[in-house]
């Protein structure tokens, strides 16, 4: 088992949820997660999960930071 690390992305967290949308387990509470993680650069793997899942829903894309 390992330990919680600090990241080196910016996972996506899904709403309700304690897991980003690439299946990381997310540590932190979400506010913590955020204030320590704003600095990072985003995860692709979770920005490909969340425009696949947004086209599956047939709701408009976000547009890109």
């Amino acid at each position: 088992m390992t330990r919680y690390s600090q990241p080196n992305v910016r996972h996506s967290i899904r709403p309700l949820n304690v897991f980003s949308f690439c299946g990381q387990r997310i540590a932190a509470r979400r506010e913590e997660y955020a204030q320590s993680s704003k600095s990072l650069p985003p995860c692709p793997e979770c920005e490909r999960a969340r425009t696949e899942a947004a086209l599956m829903r047939g709701g408009r894309q976000r547009r890109p930071a």
